[in-house]
């Protein structure tokens, strides 16, 4: 079992709330082809490579954060 102070329960909660709602603005965020790119590293080229393979999804011409950083963790 492990005890916790209330003031460390708390600082938790905070930074738990924190990771979740950065999580929840990296869904929305979204970036135009050469950025996206940027981000992941590879060329343009690449990108609608990958994107031509069903690798990298892209909304409306765009490429999301979320979708930026699930590509990076395969």
């Amino acid at each position: 079992m492990i005890t916790l102070e209330q003031h460390e329960l708390k600082s938790m909660l905070a930074e738990a709330a924190k990771i979740g709602a950065d999580r929840a603005i990296e869904a929305l965020v979204t970036y135009n082809l050469g950025d996206a790119a940027e981000r992941l590293g590879i060329s343009r080229t690449t990108l609608h490579r990958r994107m031509a393979e069903g690798k990298i999804k892209a909304v409306d011409g765009r490429i999301t954060a979320a979708e930026i950083r699930r590509y990076l963790a395969e």
